[in-house]
């Protein structure tokens, strides 16, 4: 009876033009096609169309053979001629015959002398012995190649991890480079501390001897390894400090090391590997600072050559440098890709230890390897996706962006955007569960050219649409001061030849029209009234694409909401209406119920609520990061959330992802009510979901118990916490001093804070409560709980920070206050006064600020050198790097140099002296000292002042 109400009232609040039985007429107006932005200078196409992998892990060609040898994470090794019409991909060796399942194979190599002793060398995880190997295979030479599984001979293990690294190749020098992993999962970062610790092989690029042997080992250490003196240290290690490279690339005609190194939670690194060198992990990540408790080993640290937000990249793959012929543009740079977002770039030394970076192209692949072949070619391969290897080649396309539409009322899609009418064959359609759009609600339609359909699975795997697809998502924001609800923005999905592309339109103030976004994203102000009648400003972020395509990739399937189980009451007039090919029965378990119907299942309405939110990336092939799932196909105990983490607890006592029974110390509960650092969703929501909170608490409650061990103070009946907080929910403490005295004993700890938060997102507490809970809530001086009652306050009071990407507009269209500026450049929050004395050179390792307003005249000038620190550096502002014979490295600017010695300026303030004999290596870095996004935690407000106050030094003061 349940579901027949909810159907009942779903199709209550359908469109009428939805509810229509006639089929739809031919899409005929489709102005979208193509790209608003200049082409790609490459383009990837698959080199053998007619064979495909399965979760391939590894693309390398067989010297002297014409045919490439493909690694499956499941055992196999197959082979295949290098003729785009093969058909047929040759076993070579299955492991998974011999050594059973389980195994999980990561990178292969051959020796230099391959065509003299035919060995090749194998990484993988061997799943009985729980530990990976790196073991020599001998090849036959027949064509097709086997590789007999008696020739094995292992050579090298380390205990398996959840970060195995795994890849190996061999130097111009004749070495064999291996990379490993951390050893452990996503969360705790670096869980066995072993980054910095030189006394195991993990978290290293190492190096051995495979063509010598020594003590009991079946392998020599090449006597100039780093660290083969160096008391308690593995002798294999050659470089350190990396979390998870899967694959890194050597330069066989410099002998240049480069790894791609996965990050944490907001960067991914490249680095450029030196012996004895320490990458930071995870002491740092990339240039940031993560966990300051882990001694540092015995080199210093060497910042990346590269760093993506996360914004942008989430999981880089290595691939190699290129030295081939067919592309021309690309030798002597490293190519590199992403396995989330499908980018792909170039970096390459300029001299001077300087970089330039390229995009190279936008795929929709899921990159795990790269290959060089003997002819020029570069081959990358997909992993699951199409699992096809593709080649990459310069595109040739014309620039035709021009020609895309500019304005959604040219797109198209829409007859009229007075009232939204769609162009005929332009078909609206509803979901089941929306996502939370920060208390905006959407209108969705789909657009098919001419009379073509979607071939819709239940699972969405399988799924087809037809070549120019659109699918239309309208944001809107209900504001009580006004009879209309204010136009946001209209996001657009289309596929054209085999790719998905976002794009967003943002409404004009008087909602007549919208315009194409930028790929950075955009922000709007607005002027809002609340049920209150109060009126004040927000901000509407729009995302980057970048920021798009973290949720819409292939590990999602792209579509999220044009799904069966999101669809399922209207499978059947998609079909008449000739959307789709076919109305497919949507599984029990994959089924979902609206969150907030009080009359289903509190289990279905958490879990339909967290898949439709947060499944899109914590999935099982999710990135990196990802260490637990929130699909609703899953059984609870599969989620993998019945852990804890030793970093992010916030304050929480014996904190679990979910503690079933407890949702105060579940780290779920906090991340889903905080806004900025630690805030999930990190992208695409700038608002807590009040309603979303509620539930989720209420659903980890009502889970049983596995154990009252190590219980949060507000689930123990006796403690003073819990006596609080049920003086404020039965009303018992009667005074006003008595009902606050009772919320500040809650906001000593974040148990306490989170069970208030409860009641509050809950609408459990009192008007006067509510508002005495913000008031002291915000104040608290622990940042861990504070922050928690943010989202309650106006954004005036509350601020939105600029974030990872900044739009200067934002900052130079506010008027700034100099005298707030000074106390924001002071702070220890800004970093501006180390570096920086107001007029004094001796006390700056940077520019005066005088000095800055003689150089730039303009506040835009200043303010995008700040947002962009190594766009242009001054000669004597260039920082320097010197890596002594001893190992040891130290930046900063050069004061003095002298046949003798060298004097640096650090950013400490600190004069180091370095004789020239010392000095092994001496140089200039591409990057500023000056520190990348240093504003983004500041509001637009707060830049606006600190821009005032550098200002206030001008010259004609």
């Amino acid at each position: 009876m349940r579901a027949i109400r909810s159907i009942a009232l779903l199709l209550a609040l359908l469109p009428a033009t939805l509810l229509s039985a006639e089929p739809r007429p031919p899409w005929t107006a489709s102005q979208i096609n193509g790209s608003p932005y200049a082409p790609e200078s490459y383009r990837i196409t698959p080199a053998f169309p007619n064979i495909h992998f399965s979760k391939p892990s590894c693309i390398e060609e067989i010297p002297g053979a014409n045919r490439l040898l493909i690694t499956e994470i499941g055992g196999k090794l197959l082979s295949l001629v290098k003729n785009p019409k093969v058909r047929k991909a040759d076993v070579v060796l299955d492991l998974a015959k011999t050594i059973g399942n389980g195994v999980s194979v990561f990178d292969a190599d051959f020796h230099p002398q391959f065509l003299q002793n035919r060995q090749l060398f194998l990484c993988y995880v061997h799943p009985k012995q729980r530990c990976t190997h790196v073991s020599r295979f001998v090849m036959s030479a027949t064509s097709p190649p086997t590789i007999d599984p008696a020739s094995e001979q292992v050579i090298l293990s380390w205990p398996r991890g959840g970060h195995n690294g795994g890849c190996l190749e061999f130097g111009k020098d004749g070495y064999l480079y291996i990379s490993t992993g951390d050893g452990s999962g996503p969360n705790p970062p670096d869980g066995l501390t072993t980054g910095q610790d030189l006394s195991d092989l993990l978290g290293a690029v190492l190096r051995i001897d495979v063509d010598d042997t020594e003590h009991d080992r079946a392998y020599a250490i090449p006597p100039d390894n780093p660290f083969i003196n160096t008391e308690g240290a593995r002798p294999e290690i050659w470089a350190y400090g990396l979390r998870n490279p899967w694959k890194f690339g050597i330069d066989h005609l410099t002998g240049e090391v480069f790894a791609a190194d996965n990050g944490w939670e907001t960067w991914e690194m490249v680095h450029r590997l030196a012996s004895g060198g320490n990458c930071g992990w995870p002491v740092m990540e990339g240039r940031a600072i993560l966990r300051s408790d882990v001694k540092v080993g015995p080199t210093p640290i060497r910042p990346p050559i590269k760093d993506h937000h996360h914004s942008e990249a989430n999981s880089v793959i290595g691939g190699p440098v290129y030295r081939g012929a067919k592309l021309p543009d690309l030798v002597g740079a490293f190519i590199y890709g992403d396995y989330i977002t499908g980018t792909i770039w170039a970096l390459r030394s300029e001299g001077n230890e300087t970089f330039s970076h390229q995009t190279l192209i936008d795929t929709d692949q899921r990159i795990t390897s790269f290959t060089e072949g003997s002819q020029g070619e570069l081959y990358l391969i997909d992993f699951d996706y199409t699992g096809k290897i593709y080649e990459l080649s310069p595109s040739g396309l014309p620039d035709r962006s021009a020609d895309f539409p500019r304005l959604l009322s040219e797109t198209g899609l829409f007859n009229s955007l007075t009232d939204l009418k769609p162009a005929a064959g332009v078909v609206p359609y509803n979901v089941r569960v929306p996502r939370w759009m920060d208390g905006a609600s959407a209108k969705r339609w789909i657009a098919i050219p001419n009379d073509d359909s979607v071939k819709l699975t239940s699972n969405g795997e399988g799924t087809i649409y037809p070549n120019g697809t659109v699918l239309v998502k309208h944001l809107s924001l209900d504001d009580a001061g006004l009879k209309e609800p204010i136009r946001l923005e209209t996001q657009l999905l289309h596929f054209e030849k085999g790719s998905w592309r976002p794009y967003s339109y943002l409404w004009n103030d008087e909602g007549t029209d919208a315009t194409l976004v930028n790929s950075i994203g955009a922000n709007r102000s607005l002027q809002v009234t609340d049920k209150a009648g109060v009126r004040h400003e927000r901000t509407w972020r729009v995302s980057a694409s970048n920021e798009c395509k973290l949720c819409h990739n292939a590990g999602s399937r792209f579509v999220l909401g044009f799904a069966a189980n999101q669809l399922e009451d209207q499978l059947s007039h998609l079909t008449s209406q000739t959307i789709l090919q076919n109305a497919p029965t949507v599984p029990p378990e994959l089924q979902l119920v609206d969150p907030h119907d009080q009359q289903q299942r509190l289990d279905d309405r958490a879990r339909s609520y967290l898949h439709a939110n947060c499944s899109m990336c914590h999935h099982p092939s999710g990135n990196a990061i990802v260490s637990f799932y929130l699909k609703r196909d899953l059984p609870f105990e599969k989620l993998n959330t019945n852990k804890g983490t030793g970093i992010g607890t916030f304050g929480m006592r014996n904190a679990k992802l979910i503690a079933p029974g407890d949702p105060y110390r579940s780290v779920l509960m906090y991340r889903m009510s905080k806004l900025g650092y630690a805030r999930m969703p990190y992208i695409g929501s700038q608002l807590v979901d009040s309603a979303g909170v509620a539930l989720v608490s209420k659903w980890i409650s009502s889970l049983p118990s596995t154990s009252t061990v190590g219980a949060s103070p507000p689930t123990q009946s006796d403690s003073l916490e819990a006596r609080a907080l049920a003086r404020l929910v039965k009303n018992t403490a009667e005074t006003r001093e008595s009902r606050d005295a009772a919320i500040q004993t809650l906001l000593q700890s974040t148990e306490g804070s989170l069970a208030l938060l409860a009641q509050l997102h809950s609408n459990a507490l009192s008007e006067p409560d509510k508002a005495s809970t913000i008031a002291i809530g915000s104040e608290v001086t622990n940042k861990n709980i504070s922050g928690l009652f943010e989202t309650f306050l106006p954004e005036s009071r509350s601020g939105s920070r600029l974030g990872a990407n900044i739009d200067p507009r934002l900052i130079l269209e506010l008027p700034g206050d100099a005298t707030r500026g000074k106390l924001i450049f002071h702070s220890d929050g800004a970093r501006c006064k180390a570096c920086h004395d107001p007029r004094d050179k001796s006390k700056s390792i940077g520019t005066t600020l005088v000095d800055i307003n003689v150089k730039y005249k303009e506040p835009a000038e200043i303010l995008q050198q700040v947002l962009n620190p190594s766009l242009r550096i001054d000669e004597s502002l260039a920082s320097y790097l010197i890596l002594t014979n001893r190992g040891k490295t130290v930046t900063g600017l050069i004061e003095k140099k002298t046949d003798t010695e060298v004097v640096l300026k650090t950013a400490e303030q600190k004069q180091i002296r370095i004789p020239t004999v010392e000095i092994e290596e001496l140089r200039k870095s591409s990057k500023s000292l000056m520190p990348d996004q240093i504003l983004s935690d500041l509001t637009a407000q707060e830049a606006a002042d600190l821009l005032a106050y550098i200002r206030s030094f001008h010259t004609s003061e």
